[in-house]
């Protein structure tokens, strides 16, 4: 391919993405900041959510039972949760197992995760307690992040290991600290991020494929779609 070849191709997928909505003018200072967090975490949960907060940070970045965040807040709340969880032993290089439905917590686990360079360890909400148990013994999770209606399932992995609640029902207590506390005392600013390492952390998603995703996963992306359709309205 010559170099007219290869300049042609370009512009054509340029038109091809700003038709799409996905390449839309920003603001300088905007294009800046969003650079800088994809150099910072590459093609990660924490990028992809931070370059919304950025660009789109009233929009809408999750729906669950109990309303609606916008990437703004959802890039507060990851910010608090990774300092938390920092300051009870996970950070770079950590394994937190999670067994979550599809709200929140999950979103708020997974991109903390991602901006410690901590890994997630995703759980079948569909294993029995023996699989689960194998499973952590297997992996050596340092954590183990699980919905109250778990609580049970996860008892034996759990042992020897910290453990976060991600979401639960007025009338089912636990002596776990719940995520909402993490979120609530911990400090928003978050500084020393882990940068994103292609060799060791494609790697480690390869290894951890997906012989265990919960078996909704739809909002695991979302910020991808509503990069195309929030842009789309800026």
């Amino acid at each position: 391919m010559n170099v007219t070849d290869r300049l042609s191709q370009k512009l054509f997928t340029a038109r091809t993405l700003a038709g799409a909505g996905i390449v839309t003018p920003t603001r300088p200072d905007r294009i800046l900041k969003a650079v800088r967090a994809l150099h910072a975490f590459g093609p990660t949960p924490a990028a992809g959510y931070t370059v919304s907060a950025i660009r789109h940070p009233d929009a809408t970045a999750l729906v669950d039972d109990l309303g609606t965040l916008t990437f703004a807040e959802v890039q507060r709340r990851t910010n608090a949760l990774a300092n938390s969880l920092r300051a009870r032993g996970v950070g770079e290089g950590s394994s937190v197992a999670i067994m979550c439905r599809n709200h929140r917590g999950f979103i708020d686990t997974t991109v903390a995760l991602s901006k410690l360079g901590a890994h997630a360890l995703y759980l079948n909400t569909a294993f029995a307690g023996p699989q689960i148990t194998e499973v952590a013994e297997r992996e050596q999770p340092t954590a183990i992040v699980y919905d109250a209606e778990f609580e049970n399932l996860v008892h034996d992995a759990g042992k020897g290991r910290k453990r976060f609640i991600a979401w639960h029902d007025a009338d089912e207590p636990s002596e776990d600290p719940r995520l909402e506390e993490l979120i609530r005392t911990g400090d928003t600013f978050v500084t020393e991020l882990a940068p994103f390492d292609m060799r060791r952390d494609t790697d480690r998603a390869a290894e951890h494929a997906t012989s265990w995703m919960p078996e909704r996963r739809s909002a695991w992306p979302r910020w991808i779609s509503n990069l195309a359709s929030d842009s789309r309205g800026a």
